[in-house]
């Protein structure tokens, strides 16, 4: 004779995922993961980024004090003195505003790459996102909590009613 034996069937999502709890906590692991590792990826995006805009300022201020100090050395005048140090301070005071310009246009970026990642693994209408994972996890949580609690009889709050 032969018996069936019943197994625990596991239910699927709607993308074919296991809903299993174990299922839930890798799929939770590996999403953090990415998030973690997309992060990292925009945060040195913005590193080079910012490094650039560093690069290219530093070598136009190159440029511009090479000639400066190419126009120095001719210079016999004290006008001709004083309008090279006024040029320089105007570029000086142009340059360092491009210069934050560009580095918090740089850092922005960086901001508006990790918010998106962020509003990525917390979108559950996708139905990858973390937000999904944790609502199905904690719709399978109840069933196997309630197997773990065992009303007792006369426990500390019973007790305590008891005497009172």
């Amino acid at each position: 004779m032969t018996s069936k034996i019943s197994r625990p069937t596991s239910s699927y999502g709607a993308h074919g995922q296991d809903l299993t709890p174990w299922s839930f906590l890798a799929d939770l692991s590996r999403q953090q993961l990415s998030f973690a590792t997309e992060s990292v990826s925009a945060i040195f995006r913005s590193s080079e980024a910012m490094r650039k805009v560093q690069q290219q300022a530093a070598h136009q201020a190159s440029e511009h004090y090479a000639a400066a100090a190419q126009k120095l050395r001719g210079a016999s005048q004290p006008a001709d003195l004083m309008a090279v140090q006024s040029e320089l301070l105007r570029f000086d005071l142009q340059e360092s505003s491009q210069y934050w310009q560009q580095l918090m246009t740089a850092a922005l970026q960086a901001q508006t790459e990790m918010m998106t990642t962020a509003s990525h693994i917390l979108d559950s209408n996708s139905g990858n996102g973390v937000k999904s994972a944790l609502e199905a996890m904690q719709a399978a949580i109840p069933p196997i909590a309630n197997s773990f609690f065992v009303s007792r009889p006369n426990g500390p709050t019973e007790r305590a009613q008891a005497s009172s």
